[in-house]
């Protein structure tokens, strides 16, 4: 038996790959394309003539080392989909670049200053895999004359611009010459990236870069297009450009100038927020908005007026990088439009990420509760806000108060742990530049108030015993489980107090010192982030946020302090450091817009315990609504990946989400190709986890459910004995017997409130989607196992289930309770036949799952779970070393609290990989839950 791992079938498995890579299916890799098998033996012995292939290799191992290389091709795309990445792309070849290798080589000394930033192993890791597959898929050159066009998926705060430098640096050893960013309609925000761009490609090796700004037939002597070098093989250029129609136009202009250069020109436009700016928005279909018209001439090789000119780029490539890509799928897929009809990569932040799931928590996964640093603003705090931007009172809630002396106690304790980063406060309360000025001058006159009156450290006592116990180191290792690193945990008060007073003893703007240069102190440097606060105000100071530069010789000793006021400038693009405490009021009802305003998500090494979000009820909600829409639309964009298809195929499936309705998707008019009311239920797997608390309405919820198992007749023991199942029951008396005018689903209960549309959509499309008639599944622990808390059905009984109240996502005002998970995912076996590996249920996973039941013969089987929850359920006891610390971790928990036991339903239901069953629908729009004011009362941006 040969070892086919051995290093002499290196060049066969090498072919192997690169077959693949370049389109070939695996049965005409298997026979070499040839017709028969003379050919295939024919074409081996060439082989190991030309290539130096094994001289003793035969027809056989050859058909082993196709096989073992097809189930690591395959094994790999599982171990993509289980770490939440995925890549769709047409059925265009691979261009056939790889890895560089050369220590002098852009990527490799790119790669050295990731490590250096902090970058762990596995985060450069899986840099290196989405740049190389992301580069493998543009051109190089463009025979038929079209350029590519693709999508990158990132997360909020995740390391974006990482990822865009690194496949600069890549794209630069492979020969691409000329890299356009555009950048937002904010300049400072251009200008950052401009700067950090060049400080992370600029170094001393094989390519040499040259940024260049603000392009035009203006253009000065070194910049303009005639001046430049695109044949040197070591020279490299980019531009940041703001998506403004006048910059565009200019640089448009500045590319066509010279047709010799543009002709030698191999051109990557990276569109940073590929969602803001670029996106059509013209009221008429035959029209474009100004800036996607620029754009789209940019990209399609035609001037500013759109007409063309004759001439185009070696190569140009489009690709879009977007952490909420709504609009982008929404908007248009015309050929000439800006759609990824080539390619959509997902990127995935590395298990270090605190990410919309790791803090408000997915409900109906193992997240469901999220992190504990959220803290409620109350109507009566929203109340005083108004008021203070009203300019009639000069005085801060109570809420405002407790977020400004966290801050204090937590860059204290930063800094007295060796923390040397900036440190910083967000309040983004309103987009208002006067409402910026009162709030900054109430928090500064507090501030000087509590230091001058002596109050100040007993209130930052109070706050910082009350937070460190609430949420405390064991309660972190309990709430986000899969983080790598070792947390350190809080100092005492008595530690960090004289570090307190150390920060209120100057505060600020930031100085400008003789030499022009900002002069950082050891207090509070009280920033006015907004366009009207550009430049040195009159006491000499910088009003805006200004970061000091860490490779500056004069950068601060001390880790510097900064409180940002702001608006616009702090909902998207602009990076906050050492952001510990988050006051913020702006509730977008758009959902892109809200997602981008999370200044909050991000990287948080080093001081993991000590960020703290303060805002609304009615802001956590959308919020995690937003966790569970970006938590399924990756695991959308997974299964599509798995099915082979090209985004071409996958958009109409995004169009709309079987969710809540009371937070628009993103603006109207940048949704010009949706239809409001398509869905598609396919792949659907939700259980109910929030319920009414009325008594009257989980007493009928029960009658229902038992009238309906009776209707069954008897059920049979399941696989393990825990659950009764019925199998083959038809949709019809699922529908009419329970899910249609007879289960009361909550409100809030998403996909079941739309049960009717639901139903709808699976008689229409059922038969062609080939599913079969459905299993039923009474699930919850052994007879033997419930303590006599039993729930007698047709066929046995099964033991209740204990589930308890995630007391943050339960709401007193409509009568709700939430339980965060209710299906235990082992439940999805259940109707197997047979034994399962035990390993097999402890990694269960939806994609595991899935495989499971297809090769059990139910991948076409829908199934219905019922669960009887036990009105009495209490948190389980988690013994700790500090009672203290006890306290902390169950205080998310709380006994359930009801008068009647609650049926829970879980509904699975499969994915088909062929294709969409998108039919029109009616779909519910509450118009009373529609706000058009933020919760400060300011208009918000539509």
């Amino acid at each position: 038996m040969n070892d086919y791992d051995l290093p002499k079938y290196d060049r066969v498995r090498s072919w192997i790959r690169i077959a693949s890579e370049h389109g070939w299916d695996w049965e005409a890799i298997t026979c070499m394309n040839q017709k028969d098998m003379d050919g295939l033996k024919q074409e081996l012995q060439g082989k190991i003539i030309r290539e130096f292939w094994p001289p003793e290799m035969t027809v056989e191992d050859w058909l082993q080392l196709v096989d073992s290389e097809k189930e690591a091709q395959k094994s790999k795309l599982e171990l993509s989909f289980r770490n939440d990445s995925a890549f769709l792309t047409d059925k265009a070849a691979h261009n056939g670049v790889t890895v560089p290798t050369d220590p002098n080589s852009s990527w490799v000394l790119y790669k050295k200053h990731l490590k250096n930033s902090g970058f762990n192993e596995d985060s450069i890791s899986q840099i290196e895999t989405a740049t190389l597959e992301i580069l493998g898929r543009l051109t190089k050159e463009m025979p038929d004359g079209k350029s590519v066009k693709g999508m990158v998926v990132g997360h909020v705060q995740s390391g974006k611009t990482a990822n865009m430098a690194a496949l600069m640096a890549m794209a630069a050893d492979w020969g691409w010459n000329m890299f356009i960013v555009l950048s937002g309609t904010i300049e400072n925000l251009r200008k950052q990236t401009q700067n950090r761009l060049f400080n992370d490609l600029h170094r001393d090796g094989n390519i040499q870069w040259t940024g260049l700004e603000h392009l035009s037939l203006k253009s000065s002597l070194g910049q303009r297009v005639q001046d430049l070098n695109f044949s040197d093989i070591h020279k490299r250029y980019f531009s940041v450009c703001l998506k403004n129609p006048k910059r565009l136009e200019h640089l448009i202009r500045w590319m066509q100038a010279d047709l010799n250069k543009l002709r030698q020109m191999k051109v990557i436009v990276i569109d940073d927020e590929s969602d803001q700016g670029g996106i059509n928005t013209a009221k008429k279909k035959a029209d474009r908005s100004r800036i996607n018209k620029l754009i789209v001439n940019l990209v399609e090789g035609k001037n500013p007026k759109g007409n063309d000119i004759g001439a185009r780029p070696m190569a140009m490539n489009y690709i879009g990088y977007t952490a909420t890509p709504y609009a982008n799928f929404l908007n248009e897929s015309l050929p000439e439009s800006l759609y990824p009809r080539n390619f959509i990569r997902t990127l995935q932040p590395s298990n270090e990420y605190f990410g919309p799931k790791q803090i408000f928590g997915v409900e109906g996964t193992e997240d469901s509760d999220g992190l504990d640093i959220l803290r409620t603003v109350d109507e009566a705090n929203l109340e005083q806000m108004r008021d203070l931007h009203k300019g009639e009172v000069n005085e801060l809630p109570d809420s405002l108060v407790d977020s400004l002396i966290w801050f204090l106690c937590a860059a204290s304790a930063m800094r007295l742990n060796g923390y040397k980063k900036p440190i910083s406060m967000l309040v983004h309360t309103s987009q208002m530049q006067q409402h910026h000025q009162r709030v900054a001058e109430a928090i500064g006159k507090w501030l000087e108030d509590a230091r001058k009156e002596g109050r100040l450290l007993t209130s930052c006592r109070e706050v910082w015993e009350r937070e460190t116990v609430r949420f405390s180191a064991q309660s972190f290792k309990t709430q986000f489980k899969s983080y790598p690193l070792a947390v350190k945990d809080y100092p005492s008060f008595n530690e960090i107090k004289t570090g307190i007073m150390h920060l209120v003893s100057e505060i600020s703007h930031i100085p400008m010192n003789e030499d022009n240069h900002l002069d950082y102190h050891e207090g509070i440097h009280l920033c006015i982030d907004n366009c009207s606060n550009n430049g040195v105000n009159e006491e000499n100071m910088v009003v805006r946020l200004a970061y000091p530069d860490p490779g500056s010789p004069n950068y601060p000793e001390t880790a510097p302090a900064f409180i940002v006021v702001g608006g616009s400038t702090l909902s998207r693009g602009l990076t906050i450091e050492g952001l510990v405490s988050s006051f913020f009021l702006r509730a977008s009802i758009q959902a892109d817009s809200l997602m981008q305003m999370g200044r909050w998500f991000g990287y948080r090494r080093g001081y993991e315990l000590y960020p703290r979000i303060w805002m609304t009820n009615s802001t956590k909600e959308k919020f995690r609504f937003l966790a569970e829409l970006e938590h399924e639309l990756r695991d959308d964009l997974k299964r599509y990946m798995v099915a082979g298809e090209d985004p071409s195929q996958y958009g109409p499936r995004i169009k709309n989400s079987p969710k809540a309705t009371w937070l628009r998707i993103t603006a109207p008019n940048k949704m010009k190709n949706v239809t409001a009311a398509e869905m598609d239920f396919s792949g659907t797997n939700i259980q109910t986890v929030v319920f009414s608390e009325e008594k009257e309405i989980l007493k009928h919820n029960i009658e229902v459910t038992e009238t309906f198992l009776q209707s069954l007749g008897e059920g049979n023991p399941s696989r393990t004995k825990e659950s009764i199942i019925w199998r083959n029951v038809s949709f019809e008396s699922i529908k009419k017997g329970l899910l249609i005018n007879q289960y009361q689903f909550h409100a809030r209960a998403s996909v079941f409130n739309q049960m009717e549309a639901f139903c709808e959509w699976y008689e229409k499309s059922s038969v062609e989607a080939g599913y079969k008639e459905w299993n039923i599944l009474a699930a919850g622990v052994k007879a033997e196992n419930a303590n006599g808390l039993l729930w007698e059905i047709p066929g046995g009984a099964v033991g209740k289930v204990n589930r308890t109240r995630l007391e943050s996502h339960s709401n007193s005002l409509d009568k709700s309770v939430s339980i965060g998970v209710l299906r235990a995912p082992k439940d999805l076996y259940e109707d197997i036949e047979g034994p399962i590996d035990p390993s097999e249920l402890i990694r269960a996973n939806n994609d595991s799952i899935r495989k499971a039941r297809e090769e059990a013969g139910l991948g076409s089987t829908p199934l219905l779970i019922l669960y009887r929850i036990n009105k009495d359920s209490k948190p389980s006891e988690r013994k700790t070393s500090k009672s203290v610390e006890t306290a902390a971790v169950k205080s998310r928990r709380a006994p359930l609290g009801v008068e009647e036991d609650i049926i829970g339903m879980s509904i699975w239901v499969p994915g088909v990989k062929s294709k969409t069953f998108v039919k029109t629908l009616t779909v519910k729009i509450n118009r009373e839950d529609i706000d058009v004011e933020d919760e400060a009362g300011d208009m918000n941006d539509y």
